[in-house]
């Protein structure tokens, strides 16, 4: 029963009080017996010394039961920051992640030190550990996410999102598809890998990469309350026997940066009149959600720029029947198209009407709101966790490989359910937000790089 230093148990007491007991009512002592007191005899059982059987013999005598006095627990005391110096540093942190800048802790010193305040780095981080901060890459975004146009465009997109949902168990009226593209590098691998104690891990740099289009569809199953997920699986991998002409005969020019410049909207367009159709053949009409990338929200016709020629103002502006007077000048007749150049619809919303399909544009700076962008980590994390490909056809092979042993049905519903999870939040905190427009277009002309 050595305990090295700790403190006894109740129950170890009891123990010590048992054998005490024990060994009180033995009338058949040896000699030897008679040499030991009856407290040195338990301290030789259980290997503890006399002087503790002493003390729990006498705390059991003076309860006069089976319980014993609770221990006393010596310990420092407990401190809390200060409350002013406290709350300097919430107001500091907070304000700082609210502009994007950068704190590390000698900046945090050096402007304590600057209100009264003259800490050690170690005090410091003490501090900052009891009111419950950690030093870690914060979750980057965009200083425009949060900015009163994008919120109030992202209040209109998700009650367009919430009018589809039905019953308690958010089912989708119409099946919901999510659209996006994503490339990945040939030499796509993990942030992090093995190194030696103080080893240098040369990076591949940027290099040739494929183009990834993709969907998937949420629906439930006729009047049940179960839902489905569905994604684009293909058996057929093994040579580039797919590929549309209108891919090949684009003349694109590379970007080993990333997609944006090996995609175009000639391209888009072919490929979502496909989906389209596909779409409607296999679900019906559905509500189709993208983000507003420049590609998808291209014109059925080319609008008058800053650079266009007054005649060329007054043309578009005859053509759309839209009056003004003659006494305008060039920067009142650009400002005029401006404001009229909703009536031209982008190219991706007559596709999808001939198919009675919905088309929504996601908020600028919210990937959170796309499930299909988890659906781009898991197969993309299929080829970084695959090691080197010879080639880019290795890598679309990995890639499709991926998306159809990977990328289930309950992958998919676990990803809609949080992106739906997110856009409660964010309807809650925006339920005061008023919009700045009160016929904000729904198909507003803003891309992903900016917002209205």
């Amino acid at each position: 029963m050595k305990r090295n230093g700790a403190l006894l148990t109740d129950n170890e007491k009891l123990m010590i009080v048992n054998i005490y007991n024990y060994f009180s009512n033995d009338n058949l002592r040896t000699d030897d017996h008679h040499k030991f007191t009856l407290r040195k005899r338990v301290a030789e059982v259980l290997g503890i010394c006399e002087r503790t059987v002493t003390i729990v013999i006498l705390d059991w005598r003076s309860y006069g039961d089976i319980t014993f006095t609770p221990h006393k627990t010596l310990r420092r005391p407990k401190l809390e920051p200060d409350e002013t110096l406290s709350e300097l540093l919430r107001t500091k942190i907070l304000d700082s992640n609210k502009k994007a800048e950068q704190l590390s802790t000698p900046i945090l010193r050096q402007f304590l030190f600057e209100n009264g305040y003259e800490l050690s780095k170690w005090k410091l981080l003490w501090v900052l550990y009891r009111l419950g901060y950690y030093f870690s890459q914060r979750d980057r975004r965009n200083i425009l996410h949060k900015s009163p146009n994008n919120v109030a465009y992202r209040c209109h997109y998700l009650h367009f999102c919430f009018a589809n949902l039905e019953g308690n168990n958010d089912m989708p009226r119409r099946p919901e598809v999510f659209l996006d593209e994503s490339y990945c590098h040939l030499h796509h691998t993990l942030q992090n890998t093995w190194v030696p104690h103080q080893g240098v891990i040369l990076a591949s740099g940027h290099s040739s990469l494929v183009v990834i289009f993709g969907a998937i569809v949420v629906f439930r199953n006729g009047s049940s309350n179960k839902l489905y997920g569905c994604g684009r699986k293909r058996n057929d991998a093994e040579e580039w026997n797919d590929i549309s002409d209108i891919v090949k005969d684009a003349n694109i020019t590379p970007n080993q940066v990333n997609y944006h410049g090996n995609f175009n909207a000639e391209i888009f367009e072919d490929l979502f009149s496909t989906l389209c159709k596909t779409l409607y053949e296999n679900y019906g009409p559905v509500s189709i959600h993208m983000d507003g990338a420049s590609y998808h929200k291209w014109r059925v016709e080319t609008i008058s720029s800053s650079n266009a020629k007054k005649q060329n103002l007054i043309d578009w502006l005859n053509a759309h029947e839209i009056s003004f007077s003659s006494d305008l000048k060039r920067p009142e007749l650009l400002e005029l198209v401006r404001i009229n150049k909703e009536k031209v619809p982008f190219s991706c919303i007559k596709i999808a009407e001939q198919y009675e399909h919905e088309v929504s544009f996601t908020p600028p700076y919210h990937c959170e709101l796309q499930p299909i962008e988890g659906v781009w980590a898991v197969v993309k994390g299929e080829v970084a966790c695959s090691g080197s490909h010879p080639n880019l056809l290795s890598i679309r092979n990995t890639l499709l490989d991926a998306f159809k042993k990977k990328v289930t049905s309950q992958v998919i519903i676990g990803l809609w359910k949080r992106i739906l999870k997110n856009a409660k939040k964010y309807l809650e905190s925006d339920e005061d937000a008023q919009l700045i427009d009160d016929k904000l277009d729904e198909y507003s002309s803003f891309d992903e790089d900016h917002v209205i």
